[in-house]
C-alpha cells in the first residue's frame, strides 16, 4: 500500500455507539476494510447514527477506532431528520434506487430531494476536506448516496485522488436518461479519478451515458473517459464475501447444533428436500415472482408436495413506502400458498421475517439442497456467494437470476429468468432431480471461483489501483 492516507467515505459508519456499547457494523465490506484502515492509520467518514455517537465523539465529531485498540479515525457527519428524509429516503432510495434497478413504476421524485442530496453531498465533502487538511490522501467514496461528492471535494482540493465504487447496477442510457439531473450526476461521477462497478456491462452502460449525455470521449477498450481535460478510469471489480469465514462456520460443531435445532423448530421431516431464499424485503429481489414460481411448481408437480419445503428468510428493510406495501404483498402470497397446498404436518413455505446473524445463515446455507436468487436486477447479490462458500458438502444447486451481477461472473450456477414463471418452476424440478455427480461438479467449480476471488482480494485490488493512479 501507498504511504498516502486512505480516506473511506460511506453513508453508514463502521462502528456505532448505542446503549453504552460499541458495535461493529455487519457485512463483508466493513470486515475487509477495517484491517486495511488499521494498517494505514486512515480516516473513515460516515453519518453518525448511533444513540450515543455524539457523546463519545470529540468536538470535531471524531473518535478513534477500534475501541479496544484504536488505530484509525472515524469522522462522523451529523445529519438532521429532514436531511436524512430528503437525501437518503428521498433522492437516494425513492429515486436513484428504483431508477438504477429499472423499477420505473416505483420512482418518486420531488425537487426538495435533489436540493438536499446536493447539500448533504457537500456536507460529506466538507468533512473530507476538514480531516485531510493540506495532506496528500486517497479518498474512496462508496455508492449511490455520494454520486456528486467528488466534484465538491475536487473544487477545493483538486490534487486529491478520489474514487467511487458504485455497488448497485448502472442502467443503460435509455433508462438513465429518465433522470432529470443526469448531467449533474454523470459529470459529478467523472470528477473521480477512478469509478468501480460490479461487472463490465455496468461499466459500459456508464461510459455510454457519459458519451451520449456529455459528449465525453470514451475509450472502451482501456476503460477510460475523458471529459473537460480530466481522465477517469472505469473498471469492473466484482464484490465478494469472506469465503473462509463461511466455510469454517459451516464446518463447525456449533453449526451442527444449529441445524438440529432448526429442524426441530420447523418440524422438518427426515428426507424432505430444502430450498432456500435469503433476501431483504426489497422489490428488486423478486420475492413475489419467486413465490409465483413456487406456487406453479407445487401445482404442476404435485409429487413434490410433502417432499420439498422452501425456507424464505425475508429481512425487514426500510420502513417507508413502497417497501411496507411490498412486505404485506409477500406475506399475503406466503399465506395463500401454504393454505392452498399445506396441511397440519407440512408447509410448502417456511417464512421468517427477521434478520438472522451470519452464523445461523451459514447453517441454513449448508443444508439447503437448492438456493434461489430471483432478483429482477441486482448489482451483484452476495447471498449467492455466501451460499456457495457454505456448501462444504458440495451437494447443493444454485438457481441464479440472469439479471443479477453474479450471473455474469460465477460458473456452475443454473441461470433462470424470474419473468418466466413456468420456466423457473421447471428449473426447480430439474435442480431437485439433478444427479449428485453433476451437482457436485458444478458446485465445486463455483466454490473454487469464489474462494479465489474473495472480499479481501476485492478490497486490495481496488485500493492498489486507486493508489497507483495517485
Amino acid at each position: 500500500m501507498s504511504t498516502k492516507k486512505l480516506v473511506v467515505v460511506t453513508n453508514r459508519e463502521p462502528y456505532s455507539h448505542g446503549k453504552g456499547r460499541v458495535e461493529m457494523a455487519a457485512g463483508g465490506v466493513v470486515s475487509a476494510l477495517d484491517p486495511i484502515m488499521q494498517r494505514n492509520k486512515g480516516i473513515w467518514v460516515a453519518w453518525g447514527s448511533g444513540d450515543d455517537d455524539r457523546k463519545f465523539s470529540d468536538s470535531k465529531g471524531t473518535v478513534q477506532v477500534p475501541p479496544d485498540d484504536p488505530k484509525y479515525t472515524l469522522k462522523r457527519v451529523w445529519l438532521t431528520t429532514r436531511q436524512m428524509e430528503d437525501y437518503y429516503h428521498g433522492y437516494s432510495n425513492r429515486f436513484l434506487w428504483p431508477l438504477c434497478h429499472i423499477a420505473l413504476n416505483r420512482i418518486y421524485l420531488k425537487t426538495s430531494y435533489w436540493k438536499m442530496y446536493q447539500h448533504v453531498n457537500n456536507i460529506f465533502a466538507d468533512a473530507v476536506v476538514d480531516v485531510v487538511g493540506r495532506k496528500k490522501a486517497t479518498v474512496w467514496l462508496h455508492d449511490y448516496h455520494l454520486a456528486i461528492c467528488a466534484a465538491s471535494i475536487k473544487a477545493r482540493r483538486p490534487k486529491l485522488t478520489t474514487s467511487i465504487f458504485w455497488h448497485i447496477p448502472w442502467p443503460p442510457y435509455d433508462v438513465f436518461r429518465i433522470c432529470p439531473q443526469r448531467k449533474e450526476i454523470i459529470s459529478g461521477m467523472l470528477a473521480n479519478d477512478m469509478i468501480g462497478f460490479q461487472i463490465n456491462s455496468f461499466s459500459e452502460n456508464f461510459m455510454d451515458c457519459a458519451n451520449a449525455e456529455l459528449g465525453a470521449e470514451v475509450d472502451y477498450r482501456n476503460g477510460m473517459v475523458f471529459y473537460k481535460g480530466h481522465a477517469t478510469n472505469v473498471r469492473a471489480f466484482p464484490i465478494s464475501v469472506d469465503f473462509e469465514w463461511f466455510e469454517r462456520n459451516a464446518s463447525s460443531i456449533k453449526e451442527a447444533r444449529l441445524i438440529k435445532r432448526f429442524m426441530r423448530t420447523v418440524r422438518m421431516q427426515p428426507g424432505v428436500a430444502i430450498g432456500l431464499g435469503v433476501d431483504r424485503l426489497d422489490y428488486t429481489k423478486g420475492l413475489i415472482k419467486r413465490l409465483d414460481m413456487l406456487d406453479l411448481f407445487f401445482a404442476k408437480y404435485p409429487r413434490f408436495r410433502r417432499k420439498f419445503s422452501f425456507v424464505q428468510v425475508a429481512v425487514p428493510t426500510r420502513k417507508v413506502e413502497p417497501f411496507i406495501s411490498y412486505r404485506k404483498g409477500v406475506e399475503r402470497r406466503v399465506e395463500l400458498i401454504n393454505k392452498r397446498y399445506g396441511d397440519k404436518s407440512w408447509s410448502p413455505i417456511i417464512y421468517f421475517d427477521v434478520k438472522m446473524d451470519q452464523v445461523r445463515l451459514s447453517a441454513l446455507y449448508k443444508i439447503a439442497d437448492i438456493a434461489i436468487i430471483s432478483s429482477i436486477y441486482d448489482g451483484m447479490n452476495l447471498v449467492a456467494k455466501e451460499y456457495l462458500a457454505s456448501q462444504v458438502d458440495e451437494k447443493g444447486v444454485l438457481l441464479l437470476s440472469e439479471f443479477a451481477g453474479a450471473a455474469e461472473e460465477i460458473p456452475g450456477a443454473m441461470l433462470i429468468n424470474p419473468y418466466d414463471t413456468e420456466g423457473c418452476a421447471d428449473e426447480i424440478k430439474r435442480a431437485l432431480e439433478r444427479p449428485l455427480r453433476d451437482r457436485m461438479a458444478a458446485m465445486r467449480m463455483a466454490r473454487e471461483y469464489v474462494r479465489e476471488n474473495d472480499i479481501f482480494r476485492w478490497v486490495n485490488d481496488i485500493v492498489d489501483e486507486i493508489q497507483a493512479i495517485g
